[in-house]
């Protein structure tokens, strides 16, 4: 076991560590009653919480075979809680285990290696004025060599350090109800707002700064988003709060270097020099009682610091940013705000990115250096509604481009197309201040398109498509006998492995964020196998890969690539050189030819086989790979079964290559209909013809 140390498992914790649903777990805790393995009782009660033993937890799953995570005992460190009894109270836990995790990071060393006397020390040169992570650690008394060793153990299980912090909010964002709870905004918005400001700034010039005393849930997005070479510097408004020295903490893991906020803190009349990127979250765990006028104001505040290196990316609730403002303070201030002419964008985003609150519309606004060179008449800011989209990876794209576009001059705004924005002048928007920040109309995307282009491409698609029927028109031939069925029993993978004829690989733990759109290196997952994703659509940078994973394997052609659990699929990569994706495994066969193991056929009769069915209320099939039969054609035959198979699969593609043809025929079709550039003539008249830009 890789276990070393006593740890305590909640019911979320159970759930998220075997890959299931919550309620999965009340299920197992009822159905398994009074049998001969009932679910483990609870090891500890605090309050309404029950407490598991992790060991015992891990043990069960796996004698039940239940749950989705193959991988219990590495993954076990990142879901528990160290069982310290009553002697720590659960906030000094948490902090103490952080505070290790950010030594470990500055260390760059097993801290298990060090006494305690040494990790004082380390931890008093790291922190010398004890700023954000001595106390925690000096707290943790004798038990610091017991925490050490639980923090080793977590950060290895989660690769990095930054990792394990991480897994370590999101437990206790699970199992606590913590003063900044209701502040907490869905990854989605945080990843918006993280690929607006990654956009406007440049990390080797910009400081970035967070002038509220809240979470650094905003500042650790931001950071995912800037390049991993990159080493940002961050300025916050620097408290002696908890929630503050855990914020530096966490900044740190993350690799953001720190400045010093200004003398006096970021009240009325602070002053930032050189170019700085103010990333601002309301509510915060500071200001989660504000009203729109508190927020307005310290925004204004902001607003008027601000120089031409300047920009800044406002979360707050749409009620100060966008609604109509009953309260007259609050109207009075956005109106301000909006004349200082530096409210270049103003987007109102779904609902529901609160998951505290899941009502509460929230609004961004982006403001940026002031012209002089445009009269107060002519000033104008982009107004967005994407209240009724989702945050998909194509709306932020959209999004994105049109604050880049917002936030420069007159002559980048004529020349770019919005698919989202709608230019309003400031004049307009005081005007009707009072029913809200709201574009006269909801702007849909729409692609500039040319007609004579499309023409030419609809001209392109239907000589593929003459060509891909005429390579189908080629005779199928499959000269096969029947005969009677000799009754013996089909192998199983187990015997077959056990006889050396195939092997079973595992496949490797790659992290998530190495893989990418487009990759070099083909990545084969659990989307791949089942069909959500096409082979070769993601994949690894081959630098990244050789270097990150240099004991990783490839596959290799033919190999069948399949995964197990709640969720089965068989695949056979015909071109190998890819990388097999926990928790997907391969299936490598020695030689077909001689074994009469054939990858297509094999790969067929699994999926077809209903491995991936269960009985009601069951997680998973019964029936584990070894178990599996596989069917075995006659040596003598296997050639001639090889060349019928890759026959088939060939023909098979290029039927799927005539559909996609006939499908982009069509939407090239309708795209230049919809748009207008485009009709379709009957054929009784030579096409009348008509220079691109009267078609577009």
């Amino acid at each position: 076991m890789v276990q070393r140390v006593n740890t305590l498992l909640t019911m979320s914790d159970i759930a998220a560590l075997a890959q299931v649903q919550r309620p999965v777990v009340t299920m197992w805790t009822r159905r398994y009653t009074g049998s001969d393995r009932p679910f483990p009782a609870p090891s500890q009660i605090r309050g309404r919480q029950r407490h598991y033993d992790g060991d015992e937890v891990v043990r069960w799953i796996e004698s039940r075979n239940l749950g989705n995570n193959d991988a219990l005992d590495e993954s076990l460190a990142l879901h528990a809680a160290l069982n310290t009894g009553d002697e720590f109270d659960e906030d000094i836990v948490f902090d103490g285990i952080t505070a290790l995790l950010c030594l470990k990071w500055y260390l760059g060393g097993q801290l298990s290696e060090y006494s305690s006397a040494e990790l004082l020390d380390e931890a008093d040169e790291t922190d010398p004025d004890d700023e954000f992570l001595y106390s925690e650690i000096e707290t943790l008394g004798d038990g610091l060599t017991k925490f050490a060793e639980y923090t080793d153990l977590l950060a290895d299980s989660a690769y990095e350090p930054k990792f394990a912090f991480e897994s370590l909010v999101a437990q206790r964002n699970r199992s606590t109800i913590s003063s900044d709870s209701g502040g907490r905004v869905s990854p989605q918005c945080l990843t918006l707002c993280a690929a607006i400001t990654a956009a406007l700034t440049d990390p080797d010039h910009h400081v970035y700064v967070d002038p509220t005393a809240g979470t650094s849930d905003l500042l650790v997005a931001v950071r995912a988003g800037l390049p991993e070479y990159s080493e940002p510097t961050s300025m916050c408004n620097e408290t002696g709060s908890r929630t503050s020295r855990l914020a530096r903490r966490r900044l740190a893991v993350h690799g953001w270097a720190r400045a010093s906020p200004p003398r006096g803190g970021f009240g009325t009349g602070f002053e930032l020099s050189g170019p700085s990127a103010f990333v601002i979250q309301y509510p915060s765990a500071s200001s989660l009682g504000h009203t729109d006028a508190q927020i307005l104001s310290e925004i204004d505040d902001i607003a008027v610091q601000m120089s031409d290196d300047h920009v800044a990316v406002v979360l707050a609730p749409a009620s100060a940013l966008l609604d109509a403002q009953p309260d007259p303070e609050a109207a009075r201030l956005r109106s301000d705000i909006l004349r200082s002419d530096r409210v270049r964008a103003a987007i109102r985003l779904p609902e529901g990115l609160m998951p505290a609150s899941p009502g509460t519309s929230l609004a961004l606004w982006v403001l940026g250096p002031a012209s002089e060179a445009v009269r107060p008449a002519d000033r104008w800011s982009v107004i967005v509604d994407v209240g009724s989209r989702e945050l998909d990876d194509a709306t932020t794209d959209g999004l994105v481009s049109d604050v880049v576009a917002a936030m420069g001059d007159w002559n980048s705004i004529r020349a770019h197309a919005f698919q989202f924005g709608v230019l309003t002048k400031t004049s307009v928007l005081l005007a009707e201040d009072k029913r809200g920040l709201t574009p006269t109309r909801i702007k849909r995307p729409r692609v500039r398109r040319i007609g004579a282009d499309l023409a030419a491409e609809i001209l392109t698609r239907s000589d593929a498509i003459q060509h891909t029927q005429l390579e189908l028109r080629r005779d199928v031939r499959l000269p096969v006998e029947y005969r009677a069925a000799d009754g013996s029993l089909l192998p199983t993978l187990g015997q077959l492995a056990a006889s050396g004829e195939l092997k079973v690989l595992g496949g490797h733990r790659i992290e998530p964020g190495h893989i990418l759109a487009g990759g070099a290196v083909r990545v084969i997952g659990l989307e791949e196998v089942l069909g959500q994703i096409g082979i070769g659509q993601r994949g690894v940078d081959r630098l990244l890969f050789t270097a990150a994973y240099p004991s990783a394997r490839y596959t290799e052609p033919g190999d069948i690539v399949f995964t197990s659990g709640a969720r089965f699929g068989a695949v056979v990569d015909h071109d190998g050189s890819s990388v097999a994706v926990f928790p997907a495994r391969i299936i490598r066969i020695a030689d077909a030819t001689s074994s009469g193991l054939i990858p297509d056929v094999i790969a067929g009769h699994l999926n077809a086989s209903g491995l991936g069915s269960r009985p009601p209320r069951a997680i998973r099939s019964s029936a584990t790979w070894k178990r599996w039969e596989v069917p075995r054609v006659p040596p003598e035959t296997a050639a001639a079964t090889i060349d019928a198979v890759d026959s088939l699969r060939r023909h098979r593609a290029t039927a799927a290559q005539l559909l996609a043809e006939i499908e982009q025929l069509t939407s090239t079709l309708v795209d230049g209909l919809a748009h207008g550039v485009l009709t379709v003539s009957d054929g009784s008249r030579a096409p009348q013809e008509r220079s691109a830009q009267n078609a577009s």
